[in-house]
Order: C-alpha cells, then sequence, then structure tokens
C-alpha cells in the first residue's frame, strides 16, 4: 500500500506540474516566477543541508562543473520552461519532458555511463518522430496562429534538454558527493546566477491577479516539485525499483493531457494526439528494455526528479 500511494503521489505531482506552472505565469511574471520558486526551495534545502551538519567543499577540478550545473538548472531550464509553457501548452510540456530519459540515455552513452543498444535507439527514433509530429502541426500553422505555440514548444524543447544535460552531468557528482549536497550547491549557484535576471524583470513583477488557483500553483512548484522531489524520490528509489518506477510514472504525461483538456479547456489537435501517442510508445518501449551490466548507470545515481 505505501508503495502504491508513493508512485501515485510522484506520478501526480509530475503530471500536475506544467498545469501549475500554466496557472501561475497566467498571474506572475515567468522570470519573477522562477526566482521566487526556486529561491524558496533552495533556501529549504540549504537549511536541511546545515541541519544535517553537511560542508560544501568539492574538489577544485569539479568546480566548473558545478558552476555549469548551476546554469543549467534554474537560469537555463527555468527561463525555458516558464516563458515556454506561457506560450505553449501545459500538454506539450508533459509531453515533450516524457522524453527527459531519452536524452539522459544518448547523452549517457556519450559520456560511456551507459552501453549503447541499437534496439534503444530505434525506439527512441520513434520517439523523435512523435515529437516532429506535434512540431510539424505547429509549424504549418504559423500563418494563422502566429509564432507564439511554436516559439513556445523550441523553448519547452531546450528545456527539457538543459534539464537531461543537468541530470546526465550531475550523476558523477551524486555519486561522489551525496544527492543533498550536489542539489544544494548547483541550486545555490544557480540562484545565484538568477539575481541579475529577477532585477531585470522584477518592475513586471505584479500579485494583482493572484488568487487561490495561483497560490495552490505555486506551492505545488516550489514546495512539492522544486524542494520536496529530492525527498521523495530518494525515498522512492530505497523501497521501489528505480525502473519499475521509471515505468509506472511514465503515466504521468498521459494524465496532463486529460487534465490540460478539463481544466484549461486546451485544445486536443489529431496531430498532437496522434505525436503524443508515438512519442509515448517510443518512451514505454525504450524503458522495457532491461539495462545490460556496465558498473553504476545513470539511473542508479540519481536521487533527483524533474521539473
Amino acid at each position: 500500500m505505501k508503495k502504491f500511494l508513493l508512485v501515485f503521489f510522484l506520478t501526480f505531482t509530475a503530471a500536475f506540474t506544467p498545469i501549475a506552472a500554466k496557472v501561475a505565469v497566467a498571474a506572475i511574471s515567468p522570470l519573477s516566477l522562477a526566482f521566487l520558486r526556486f529561491g524558496v526551495a533552495t533556501l529549504l534545502l540549504l537549511t536541511v543541508f546545515l541541519i544535517k551538519k553537511n560542508n560544501f567543499r568539492i574538489e577544485k577540478k569539479d568546480y566548473k562543473l558545478f558552476l555549469f550545473l548551476g546554469a543549467l538548472v534554474i537560469p537555463i531550464n527555468q527561463i525555458c520552461f516558464l516563458e515556454g509553457v506561457k506560450l505553449s501548452a501545459a500538454s506539450h510540456s508533459g509531453i515533450l519532458y516524457a522524453s527527459t530519459p531519452l536524452i539522459i540515455y544518448l547523452i549517457s552513452v556519450k559520456l560511456k555511463n551507459e552501453i549503447f543498444s541499437l534496439r534503444k535507439l530505434l525506439f527512441i527514433s520513434l520517439t523523435i518522430a512523435g515529437i516532429a509530429v506535434i512540431f510539424y502541426e505547429n509549424i504549418t500553422a504559423v500563418k494563422t496562429s502566429g509564432f507564439g505555440i511554436l516559439t513556445g514548444d523550441i523553448l519547452l524543447f531546450l528545456a527539457v534538454a538543459s534539464w537531461s544535460v543537468y541530470l546526465a552531468f550531475s550523476s558523477n557528482m551524486v555519486a561522489k558527493y551525496g544527492a543533498l549536497k550536489t542539489q544544494t550547491l548547483t541550486f545555490l549557484i544557480g540562484i545565484l546566477m538568477y539575481i541579475p535576471v529577477f532585477l531585470f524583470d522584477v518592475k513586471y513583477l505584479t500579485f494583482e491577479r493572484v488568487d487561490g488557483y495561483v497560490i495552490l500553483s505555486y506551492l505545488h512548484l516550489t514546495f512539492l516539485v522544486a524542494f520536496g522531489s529530492y525527498f521523495l524520490y530518494s525515498y522512492s528509489t530505497k523501497i521501489i525499483k528505480t525502473s519499475t518506477l521509471t515505468t509506472l510514472t511514465n503515466m504521468s504525461p498521459v494524465i496532463t493531457i486529460l487534465f490540460s483538456w478539463l481544466l484549461l479547456k486546451e485544445n486536443l489537435s489529431y496531430f498532437f494526439i496522434m505525436g503524443a501517442a508515438i512519442t509515448m510508445t517510443g518512451v514505454f518501449l525504450t524503458q522495457r528494455i532491461k539495462d545490460e551490466p556496465s558498473g553504476k548507470s545513470v539511473k542508479e545515481n540519481l536521487q533527483l526528479n524533474e521539473d
């Protein structure tokens, strides 16, 4: 029962993240929202970090990597994600983020953390084909609907790419320093880098349109996702196999699509439904392939969840 409740909670947390973001950015400037969201999450992580009496010492050779990870996880990822979801649709974000494990796999093969598999590559190609169908519709619709949705989807894809690169490159740091220390340091570096962006955007920050739904969305994005994901995902991997957990939580994009339609009244075109079905099939088939033994894989090292 405990495992079921945990998987249920993780699945719905991931599923409602794009929807919560869509609601929040309608009332709060995306660039300021990113700072308010991760500023609080960083303070909470830092508090736990200090309570556990951890230290900030890292090897000098890892300095540049941590700067790179900090830039990826907050400034780059959050600008692309929140600006993208404002221009595009929550359902599009859900589908694009479903491809995160596949991008991580490709990077991991390049880093020699995973063994190349032709079957996986074929299934990944299927996923890319599904995303291409979604993009094709938006490209052909530019004349009638403008560049808004297409630009949003491009930003969302860049958000997925930056998040995937962050997870892939942080895996060795997680193995070396632990998940809490790695995430705290990267968040701290990232939020410090983000201060100039916030100062530039703060003139657009207003709370006039904030209501109960926006507050709930902010709490979801900040406490359940940005901060809570570390504890939830770390705990879940201790009692549930990572492969099982990943497969079960693959339902989250489907839930995102359903509730985006029900709550946000988003239009689900035939092109989008077809592209989403192809993408999810590729994701499902890829993760059905058992990993070949190759030391500690990226999946075993990662203790972090998606945005």
